[in-house]
């Protein structure tokens, strides 16, 4: 018996997919922070949830765009 592919995503499938892994990623980064007390990991948290709001506002952009 073999295995069927799956279709390829188009353009569109894949933004929508990183959009969803991002706020995921973001989500996870935030739970993160609001139960850590150690500084240094705060920073850390702290420096991921602002990477992972740029991306996630960048991906965004690349939606709206024609």
């Amino acid at each position: 018996r073999t295995m069927s592919r799956p279709h390829p995503l188009t353009p569109d499938q894949q933004l929508q997919q990183q959009l969803d892994d991002t706020s995921r990623a973001l989500a996870a980064a935030q739970a993160g922070y609001d139960q850590c007390a150690d500084q240094d990991l705060l920073e850390y948290y702290l420096y991921e949830i602002s990477a992972l709001r740029a991306k996630h506002t960048y991906l965004l952009r690349q939606r709206r765009e024609p």
